[in-house]
């Protein structure tokens, strides 16, 4: 088998509700296409109904014509639905890697979070199992951010055996999906935090505009 081969079976995978997806998002989908050497990023939106505060969040088949609109450029980006076929009390993230590992026992998963959640993963659920099914790997911003992230790899990788975790760098960008509701919802320009097409997107469907 060559590099080639072997390299098709490498994916990252990147969740969330992606409402709407952002630049952020796809900075963070390029970075580990770029530094996990894998053939292809794949986002999975979730089945969200509620945000927090009990507001409806954005139709499944919004987010995802957003999702459809942001990756067309993108010949090494696209979603999966795998999550959105499944009930939502079942989405839990060990099931959807259990889920794609049986799909294709030989694929080699990469799971993508940002670095401020790399310190909550030992209360997801079955964090063991999920350190095992998937290599995570955390997106850091700066210095303080990387040392801060390294010890808290050690102490997984001394708690959990065998678990896998790598680093991913990136320049800082701050963007808020929350933020860009709310200027949605005022009329302002989301120039420089969603894509073009998704801001057309959102104007024209009116999106976001009964929430605040």
């Amino acid at each position: 088998m060559n590099s080639r081969e072997r390299k098709r079976n490498r994916i990252a995978l990147l969740g969330g509700t992606f409402d709407p997806i952002h630049l952020g998002h796809l900075a963070l989908a390029e970075a580990a296409y770029q530094q996990l050497d894998v053939d292809s990023v794949w986002f999975i939106p979730t089945q969200l109904r509620y945000y927090k505060k009990g507001q409806a969040a954005t139709e499944v088949y919004d987010r995802v014509a957003m999702l459809s609109l942001a990756l067309k450029p993108y010949d090494h980006m696209t979603f999966s639905d795998i999550e959105l076929r499944t009930r939502p009390e079942e989405n839990y993230t060990v099931n959807t890697l259990r889920r794609l590992r049986k799909e294709d026992p030989d694929r080699e998963l990469f799971f993508l979070i940002g670095g401020d959640s790399l310190e909550h993963l030992r209360t997801w659920r079955s964090p063991e199992e999920l350190l095992q099914l998937a290599t995570f790997a955390a997106a850091v911003r700066d210095e303080v951010d990387e040392k801060r992230s390294k010890v808290l790899i050690r102490a997984y990788q001394k708690d959990f055996p065998g678990s896998k975790l790598v680093l991913l760098k990136m320049d800082p960008r701050h963007i808020s999906s929350t933020e860009i509701r709310h200027r949605a919802a005022a009329g302002e320009s989301l120039e420089g935090l969603v894509p073009e097409a998704v801001e057309r997107y959102i104007y024209k469907n009116h999106l976001y505009q009964s929430q605040y």
